[in-house]
């Protein structure tokens, strides 16, 4: 049996970067830094960790990395863009709420994480009778923001969230446990971790729409400019300097797509985890409290909507310079046909003008042949005495000789214009 050399790879693909087994009570936070592709530097600083900590080292070239401390377990992640580090306490829940889990890791070490961080969050899941009971009270742990939650894995555990940066930078979670089992919170917490990455990984585009949209705006109204003098065209040369400013115009749209293409790619992309990863929370509604897909619904798609209302504007704006390019493409062709038939036309005058200046230079060749051609026949016939031999003078001779020189002469002509006609 011939194996694949892949397959095995591929279905340990499957099973990559698992969801996290979480007893409960449990405190969980996250960061996500963006990087420059340099995993090396990161599992570095890993491996440095575990020596200090006496625990397994992460393998060369790894793209996770899954170890339990003494105090905490930790996760990383390394993907295209960005890298994520997750710390997860066990056990009792702290006497408050949220309490940062990085804290019981070396500080040097936190501190010396490289990236720039994209999003942070503190998810604290407990059981319902260590969970505040009322609004009142779950306002209050959030300092008074305005709370989205909701009921989720059909009412297994309600969250409540503001999705806005504490003082300290992070995001607060709450899961209240009303039936988890261990992997469930593990999947909770994932999924929540993802959103939030994802999404703040998908909102990264926006500030580039909104700084494009002026330009895109700008090229849309040179473009309508141009397609106006499609009409105002006289000249050949008006037609090329039109063709000229529309190459100008594709040439920066172009450079417009080629700098950002790849952003906008994995915006969409970024876009259809985040909603895929919400429905997999199955959120039920609480009253008067918005849910994670409502809030999303509120901004968060809106957001996403002006990301790709710059793509398709910019996809429109290349289509319609495509047509502007063939009208006037098609436009020149005309003026170029227009020019040859005209070229046409006054070479085949020249040539009507050559023939009748031919036929006279042929008319005037007979003459000139039969003249040059009696000059010989008199020098010949001057030393005869023509009155000996023939009854005739010797001017009366030239004057019989003359009309048959020049039938010969005329008849010669004819001859050679009709073989090269030939």
């Amino acid at each position: 049996m011939d194996l694949h050399p892949l397959k095995d790879a591929l279905i340990d693909e499957l099973h990559n970067r698992p969801f996290p087994v979480v007893d409960m009570p449990a405190q969980v936070s996250s960061l996500v830094f963006l990087h420059n592709g340099n995993r090396e530097a990161e599992l570095d600083q890993l491996i440095s960790l575990a020596q200090s900590q006496g625990a397994s080292a992460p393998n060369a070239n790894a793209d996770c990395y899954y170890q339990s401390f003494k105090e905490f377990d930790l996760r990383w992640e390394f993907h295209n863009e960005f890298s994520t580090y997750t710390v997860i306490r066990h056990g009792e829940p702290e006497r408050e709420l949220f309490t940062d889990v990085f804290s019981f890791m070396p500080s040097d070490w936190v501190e010396n994480l490289q990236g720039q961080v994209i999003a942070a969050n503190h998810i604290d899941l407990r059981p319902a009778a260590l969970a505040p009971k009322s609004e009142q009270e779950f306002a209050k742990k959030f300092n008074a923001q305005r709370l989205v939650g909701g009921k989720i894995y059909d009412g297994l555990a309600t969250i409540w969230t503001s999705v806005q940066s504490d003082d300290d930078g992070f995001i607060r979670t709450l899961i209240v446990d009303e039936g988890l089992d261990s992997s469930q919170a593990g999947r909770v917490i994932r999924n929540l971790l993802e959103i939030a990455a994802y999404r703040s990984m998908t909102l990264l585009a926006l500030p580039t729409a909104r700084l494009l949209m002026p330009e895109v705006r700008h090229l849309e109204q040179r473009l309508v400019e141009t397609n106006d003098k499609l009409n105002q065209l006289v000249s050949l040369e008006d037609e090329q300097a039109l063709m000229n400013e529309l190459i100008a115009e594709a040439t920066q749209l172009e450079k417009l797509v080629a700098d950002h293409n790849f952003r906008f790619s994995a915006t969409e992309a970024y876009f259809n985890l985040t909603e895929s990863r919400l429905d997999m929370l199955r959120e039920q509604k609480i009253p008067t409290i918005r849910t994670l897909k409502q809030f999303h619904a509120r901004r968060f798609i809106p957001a996403f909507n002006t990301c790709m209302s710059v793509v398709k504007r910019k996809e429109n704006l290349s289509k319609r310079i495509s047509r502007t390019s063939e009208l006037l493409h098609l436009r020149l062709q005309l003026s170029l046909e227009t020019q040859n038939q005209e070229l046409l036309a006054s070479m085949d005058k020249r040539s009507e003008i050559q023939l009748r200046l031919q036929q006279t230079v042929e008319g005037l060749s007979v003459i000139a042949m039969t003249y040059y051609s009696m000059s010989l026949i008199e020098l010949l016939l001057k030393p005869v005495v023509m009155e000996n031999y023939l009854p005739i003078s010797q001017g009366m001779a030239l004057a019989g000789i003359t009309p048959v020189v020049f039938l010969g002469a005329v008849f010669l002509t004819l001859r050679i214009r009709k073989k090269l006609h030939r």
